[in-house]
């Protein structure tokens, strides 16, 4: 909710990404299982509020970001590490400490020399939600897409007619980071599937 208590999206693109979130976790039900499923759909529903919800208004709630780290050291477990709950719990956790102190530090250095916030504190709530979800291997090359995806977002804008960028624009940042970290979360689930 908004300072004025009005919802940050309508009924409508809530229930649009409840649709979606289904189709995403019909579609690995295939492939994989139950719990895999499930915790696909989880996730698949919580990174399409924050894409829509960042994209409209600029911000990642707490309400969906808080939730969504230990939601991920529960998939994570429950997914990769059923027969050992600890080393689910240590992936997560270090993930999530490493991605979210990763990103602190640097909003914190951005904004030593620049004086003003480049990233916000939900993007780097978000990122500490990637780490619990994906674990540390995968975060490199998540972050990395990520921020290729927001470089490919800010160059469209740029060549829009009339548009002229300027770097104390905000971008959405949160609204590339969201979808990146389903795509890399069924990756990980569809690695040991063999196509053919």
């Amino acid at each position: 909710m908004t300072d004025d208590d009005t919802p940050l999206l309508s009924r409508k693109v809530i229930a649009g990404a409840i649709v979606f979130a289904g189709i995403v976790a019909i579609a690995v039900f295939i492939l994989v299982s139950p719990v895999a499923a499930v915790a696909t759909f989880v996730l698949a529903l919580i990174m399409a509020l924050i894409t829509l919800t960042d994209l409209k208004h600029f911000i990642i709630p707490n309400a969906l970001s808080f939730p969504a780290v230990p939601l991920g050291i529960i998939a994570n477990i429950a997914v990769f590490h059923a027969d050992d709950w600890t080393a689910g719990l240590t992936e997560s956790l270090l993930g999530a400490v490493l991605a979210g102190g990763s990103f602190y530090l640097l909003r914190a250095v951005w904004f030593r020399l620049r004086r003003y916030e480049g990233l916000g504190l939900g993007d780097v709530k978000l990122a500490a939600v990637a780490g619990a979800w994906l674990g540390p291997a995968l975060l490199p090359t998540a972050c990395l897409t990520a921020a290729l995806a927001g470089l490919a977002g800010v160059a469209v804008m740029a060549i829009l007619p009339g548009r002229r960028i300027d770097m104390t624009d905000q971008i959405p940042f949160g609204s590339f980071i969201a979808p990146v970290v389903l795509v890399f979360w069924v990756l990980r689930l569809l690695e040991p599937v063999s196509f053919w």
